[in-house]
C-alpha cells in the first residue's frame, strides 16, 4: 500500500467516532516495520496523539516477529494476535516466535483456524496454548480465500470436538487464559441476548476491508471480485462505498437470509443471522443452514443449556474457572451489567 492510499484511508476514517484497523493480509509483517511507523504516524496527525478513539491489531503467523517489533508494538499499545495451531502448525519458526513472546513478557493472543484434518486436535491445542498461558481462540475453516474444499471440517465432528474443550476449560480451575469464543457465548448467555463473535454477528456496513491497491470490500475475508465496492480513490467520504450496487446486491441476499433465520431459528437474537461472507462459502448468501450455522448453534446451545443449569440450580462456584465464576457472580449480583 502506498503511502499516499494509507493516509486517506486515515484521514477519511478520522471522522469516526471511534475506529478499529486490523493489520492483515497475506502476511502483514511482510511490510517493513517504517510502514507501521508511518500508519501509527498518521493516526497521531488525524486522531490526536495517544487518542482512545483508534485502536490497532495486527494479525500475523508470527514467523517474521522480531523483538523489535513487538517493543514497538507494545510502546503504541498495539494488539497482536498470532493465527497458529501450536503442535499442530507446520510453521515450526512461528512456535519458536511464540516462545520468544511469551518469555519476553509482550502481551499477545493465539487464533488456531481448525481444518478437517486438526478437527480431533482441538483439545491437543487447547492444552499446548493454556499449558504455556497464552489466551486462545478456535475457529473453523470455511470455504474462503486460499482455502480448499478438502480443508472444510464436518460441523458436527468440529462443534463436538469444540465442546469437549468447552467442558475441559470450565472445570479447569486453575485456567489462567480464556477461551474464545466459548467465554464470549456465556457472556451472551448470562446477559441480555447479543451477537458475538465475528462469524456469528450482523456487520455490514461497520467493516470494511482496504486493499493494498485502494480496493475496498465489504469484509477481511476473502471475497469474490464481484464484491468490490470501490476504491479509496473515487470517494471522499467512507460511507459512500456502501452506497454502491454491490453492496446494495449483498444487503439484499443478506437480508433474504436473516428473515429467514429470524423466523426459522431459536438462537437468531444471538447471532442475527450471522456472517454473509460465510453463508456464501456454505452455498449461498440468502441461505441458512450451512457449516458456520450448524456449527454456532450446537456450540451455543450446550453452553447456554449449561449457563441455564448454573444459574437455576445454584452449584458450587468453586468447580468452575475464574472467568466464569466472575461473569456468574456478576449477573447474580446485578443482573443488567453483563452484555457486549
Amino acid at each position: 500500500m502506498s503511502y499516499g492510499t494509507l493516509e486517506k484511508v486515515i484521514r477519511l476514517a478520522s471522522e469516526y467516532e471511534t475506529v478499529w484497523f486490523i493489520w492483515h493480509g497475506g502476511e502483514p509483517l511482510m511490510m517493513p516495520l517504517k510502514f507501521y511507523k508511518n500508519a501509527i504516524g498518521l493516526q497521531e496527525k488525524y486522531f490526536g496523539k495517544d487518542s482512545h478513539r483508534v485502536s490497532n491489531t495486527i494479525q500475523t503467523n508470527g514467523t517474521l516477529i522480531t523483538k523489535r517489533f513487538m517493543n514497538f508494538c507494545r510502546e503504541k499499545k498495539i494488539n497482536v494476535g498470532v493465527s497458529s495451531e501450536g503442535p499442530c502448525n507446520s510453521l515450526r519458526s512461528s512456535n519458536i516466535r511464540l516462545d520468544m513472546m511469551k518469555k519476553g513478557g509482550h502481551m499477545f493472543s493465539v487464533n488456531a483456524s481448525v481444518c478437517k484434518q486438526s478437527t480431533k486436535d482441538q483439545m491437543t491445542i487447547y492444552e499446548h496454548f493454556v499449558s504455556n498461558g497464552i489466551a486462545l481462540s478456535l475457529s473453523p475453516v470455511i470455504l474462503s480465500g486460499s482455502a480448499e474444499a478438502d480443508m472444510i471440517p464436518d460441523a458436527d465432528g468440529y462443534a463436538d470436538a469444540s465442546i469437549e474443550v468447552f467442558e475441559k476449560w470450565l472445570y479447569d480451575k486453575d485456567a489462567e487464559v480464556p477461551l474464545m469464543p466459548h467465554l464470549q457465548y456465556i457472556m451472551s448467555a448470562l446477559g441480555k441476548p447479543s451477537q458475538t463473535d465475528c462469524a456469528h454477528s450482523s456487520c455490514l456496513t461497520k467493516w470494511m476491508s482496504v486493499y493494498p491497491n485502494g480496493d475496498i470490500y465489504p469484509c477481511g475475508k476473502g471475497c469474490p471480485q464481484s464484491f468490490r465496492l470501490c476504491s479509496i480513490n473515487e470517494i471522499e467520504d467512507l460511507s459512500d462505498a456502501f452506497s454502491s450496487d454491490a453492496m446494495k446486491e449483498i444487503l439484499i441476499q443478506s437480508i433474504e437470509r436473516r428473515e429467514k433465520c429470524m423466523s426459522e431459528c431459536s438462537v437468531f437474537e444471538y447471532c442475527g443471522g450471522g456472517c454473509s461472507i460465510d453463508a456464501l462459502a456454505d452455498g449461498s448468501m440468502n441461505e441458512n443452514g450451512g457449516n458456520s450455522c450448524r456449527i454456532f448453534k450446537k456450540i451455543f446451545m450446550h453452553i447456554l443449556k449449561t449457563t441455564e443449569i448454573i444459574l437455576n440450580e445454584r452449584p458450587d462456584l468453586s468447580v468452575y474457572n475464574k472467568f466464569v465464576r466472575e461473569a456468574v457472580i456478576g449477573r447474580l449480583v446485578n443482573p443488567n451489567i453483563i452484555n457486549i
